[in-house]
């Protein structure tokens, strides 16, 4: 029978759950907080070489026009708005949230996550550490290094980009070689101060930095499906919001639970 269905959160598996959802027959609303769709995917559009990935996301809009789903932008739903709009059930597909790990001087006012850099809600000075070398942080790094910024990577492990695809993690490492990104692996971040970076390698040292990013993981962001599920709600958990992983696997469940509603 059709159902009410409420997908909050406007990423790939959020719009996938809508389409699919639609397309089996139900009712269905989009509740995204901000003003745009796609989430993480978007921003992860705009490091070089990267901008088609937008494409995807535009083609779920066009599908949601075509099937006459709206996408209410600018919408928190909590559990007292959902109240106030019922659903028989909600998808929750709020993506994750980047990780801060515990490090001295990670609060002042010059660090960042690579996602509020990347999107433009800060601007970055001159002389930037990029926290973390797995694709995000190497792709920040690029993305800077492109803009003539002096850019440090540091990663605690001995090689970066190590979940990147193997042509593309070519490409990017000549990349940042050619741009004289200094990567530093096997790099223990000790304290962030006010101008510099103290790490520990085979010794100690200080990098000069305006600006510092932390790219070091991102966690679920859940706790408004634990939220719904406790008030009574009949709530499924797609992509991040469930597990953090790549995102063919997250629209693959968006399609999943759309279709077997």
């Amino acid at each position: 029978d059709p159902k009410k269905v409420a997908v909050i959160g406007a990423g790939p598996a959020g719009l996938e759950a809508a389409i699919a959802a639609a397309e089996a027959g139900h009712t269905v609303r989009v509740y995204e907080k901000s003003n745009r769709p796609g989430g993480q995917f978007r921003i992860a559009s705009i490091p070089p070489a990267k901008g088609e990935l937008s494409c995807f996301i535009n083609w779920q809009e066009t599908q949601l026009n075509k099937l006459g789903v709206k996408v209410e932008y600018d919408t928190e739903a909590t559990t007292d708005f959902m109240k106030e709009n019922p659903a028989d059930i909600v998808i929750v597909a709020t993506g994750a949230e980047p990780v801060v790990p515990g490090i001295k001087g990670a609060g002042l006012p010059h660090v960042h996550t690579a996602i509020d850099v990347l999107s433009g809600k800060v601007n970055v000075g001159s002389n930037i550490v990029v926290i973390g070398g797995g694709q995000v942080g190497a792709e920040t790094a690029h993305h800077f290094a492109l803009q003539l910024k002096n850019v440090t990577l540091v990663e605690m492990l001995p090689d970066i980009a190590l979940e990147e695809a193997l042509a593309p993690r070519w490409h990017l490492l000549r990349s940042l070689d050619k741009r004289k990104v200094n990567i530093l692996t096997d790099t223990t971040v000790k304290e962030i101060t006010k101008d510099a970076v103290k790490v520990e390698n085979k010794a100690e040292m200080e990098i000069p930095a305006d600006t510092v990013i932390m790219a070091v993981g991102s966690r679920p962001n859940n706790k408004l499906a634990e939220e719904l599920t406790a008030a009574g709600y009949q709530v499924k958990v797609i992509g991040d919001a469930g597990k953090v992983g790549v995102v063919m696997d997250a629209v693959a469940q968006g399609y999943d639970i759309g279709r077997n509603i």
